[in-house]
């Protein structure tokens, strides 16, 4: 289905399911993209590239949320706009417009693969049951199906582990894969990781100031059956640490083609031609 026909599809489904602070087609298309109103704010899409260490190959992308005023064009904090919702069920329509927003954006992404897209706590527990039920039903539509996705939880803001424990659960039914945000940032809890058996686990970068402890995490995580992933691969030391610490997957902190070669050094601003394979790991240039 071309990307205009997705996004008509998807505005007529909205009507009659958008909070009062919604316009009734919250999609539209724009050179080749596609962008989202939400409360006088233009939404978009960024893709960051995840790297296998091992290969250099890119396993997938994370998706990272773009916001700005309809007035002034002013870019904004993508964690700001999850503080306007005035309700759960406002908050629950917004996490999962991002979230449909990037997997439409995705579609039309050079370099696919395994795509990250987060899921905020208040929506895992302001969603009682069958988590993920209605993300799928807006995902068919547009080609892709749950094994696609890895939805990335952070479980530091979850205290009903529970309720925690079921929402995976129901994502696992729906073959959705689980990583963890930022593991680390308050405990190194690993029996909770061993309950919730994730595929990816997000180190928090903390532990990156412990060679020792982030070579220990890295152990006990991948024993789990779980790929570890740090964030950085455009600076020197993220890359060494990873490397001495067998860490399996980097994210960059740029879109792709600052990890492609051919680009354009003595001009930064110059956009390189795009190649389809990452150059291998340990290649890489530091920023």
């Amino acid at each position: 289905m071309p990307l205009t026909d997705l996004v008509r599809y998807l505005n007529a489904r909205s009507q009659g399911h958008t909070p009062a602070l919604q316009p009734p087609a919250p999609f539209f298309a724009q050179q080749g993209k596609v962008l989202a109103h939400f409360a006088n704010l233009q939404l978009g899409s960024l893709f960051l590239p995840i790297v296998e260490t091992a290969t250099g190959q890119v396993h997938g992308h994370a998706a990272r949320l773009q916001a700005f005023s309809l007035n002034g064009r002013a870019a904004l904090e993508p964690h700001a706009v999850f503080v306007l919702p005035s309700d759960d069920a406002e908050f629950i329509y917004l996490d999962r417009l991002v979230r449909t927003l990037h997997a439409l954006n995705y579609l039309t992404h050079q370099v696919r693969g395994n795509l990250l897209l987060t899921v905020h706590p208040r929506h895992v527990l302001s969603v009682p049951a069958d988590h993920g039920l209605a993300f799928e039903e807006l995902l068919r539509p547009c080609g892709l199906i749950p094994e696609q996705i890895t939805l990335e939880l952070d479980i530091d803001g979850i205290e009903a582990k529970a309720h925690l424990e079921q929402a995976v659960a129901n994502y696992k039914q729906r073959g959705y894969r689980i990583a963890i945000h930022r593991f680390g940032r308050v405990n190194l809890d690993y029996e909770q990781l061993a309950r919730l058996e994730p595929c990816i686990v997000r180190l928090d970068p903390s532990l990156l100031e412990s060679p020792q402890q982030l070579e220990a995490a890295t152990r006990r995580i991948q024993a789990l059956g779980a790929l570890t992933l740090i964030e950085g691969v455009d600076t020197k030391a993220l890359r060494q640490g990873a490397q001495a610490s067998s860490i399996d997957l980097l994210q960059a902190h740029a879109p792709l083609r600052r990890l492609i070669r051919g680009e354009n050094e003595a001009d930064p601003a110059t956009p390189a031609p795009w190649q389809p394979t990452c150059l291998p790991f340990q290649q890489l240039d530091a920023a």
